[in-house]
This record gives structure tokens, sequence and C-alpha cells, in this order.
């Protein structure tokens, strides 16, 4: 059995969750085949301005502060859509797949804004995600909001509304 289900590019990265959907899919025994990937990132994954945490050397209690930039979400991102070919053995399997899909896709659209956490170093990261990650996965639970913490520089990056 087999069905067909229209994602726009636009909001590709935020309907896969960083891959959960495909393992829902998986899941369900549902095989994708995707018509279009989109070529370029959806979402930024640095800041959109350059971070400066230069502190005076005389002013010894003034630690350096994180900073907090906040953009607008899906502004640079490519047009069209993705035709997802759906297979699977059974009926309520697919109908499953497919609504799975179609609320990934409306949760998408709220996702309006990019949040970037930097720090001045990565050493609060663990007061931050918390012990095995506890804290960013209370913190995606309570707000719908995809949470990335950064493995190769000092920001966490927010998307949601």
């Amino acid at each position: 059995m087999t069905a067909s289900v229209s994602v726009p590019l636009r909001y590709h990265a935020a309907v896969l969750q960083q891959g959960a959907l495909y393992r829902t899919l998986k899941s369900l025994n549902v095989h994708v085949e995707q018509s279009a990937h989109p070529e370029k990132p959806s979402l930024p994954s640095h800041p959109p301005r350059p971070v400066n945490f230069n502190t005076r050397i005389d002013d010894t209690e003034e630690e350096p502060q994180a900073d907090w930039q906040v953009i607008p979400n899906y502004e640079d991102v490519e047009e069209g859509d993705s035709q997802w070919t759906l297979k699977a053995k059974d009926a309520s399997s697919l109908e499953h797949a497919q609504s799975e899909i179609l609320a990934a896709i409306e949760q998408a659209k709220g996702k309006s804004h990019i949040g970037f956490l930097t720090l001045p170093d990565r050493s609060v990261f663990p007061r931050i995600v918390g012990t095995k990650g506890a804290n960013v996965a209370r913190l995606r639970n309570e707000t719908g909001a995809d949470i990335t913490v950064g493995r190769d520089n000092n920001t966490i990056v927010i998307v949601g509304m």
C-alpha cells in the first residue's frame, strides 16, 4: 500500500525533528521516499552576528555574560514541496504515518523564531543540559521547542515560538 504527502521544503528540517520522525515511521514499518531534499540548511548553525565576550582586565567581579539572540525562522529557505511516498503493508500504519507527518508540518509552522544562546565557554553547559540531558528533555517536552546543544561551539540553538 502507498500514500503520498506533500511536505514544504521550508519545513523539511523541522518536520524531521532531528531524525525522530524517521524513527517513528520505521517503528510503524513505513518506508519513505522523498522526491526532493532542501539544497541548503534551513537553520543557521551560528548566531547571525559575531559575539564578543571581551571584558575589562581590571573588573574582577564581572564575568562575561551569555549572549542571547533571536531571529525570525524560515527567512532564507527554499520554496517548493517534496512529495513523500509512504509504503506500508497495512492501511492503519499508513494512516498513522500520514497523521504523524501532517502533525509535524503543523507544528513546524508554529516555530516562528530561532534563539541562539552563546556562552563564553562550555563549562556551564552541564548545568544547562542537566544530567543525561534531563533539563533539555524537560524543556523540549514543556515547550515543544527543538533544542540543539552545539558540539563544536559554545552555542545552544532553540527553535520555537
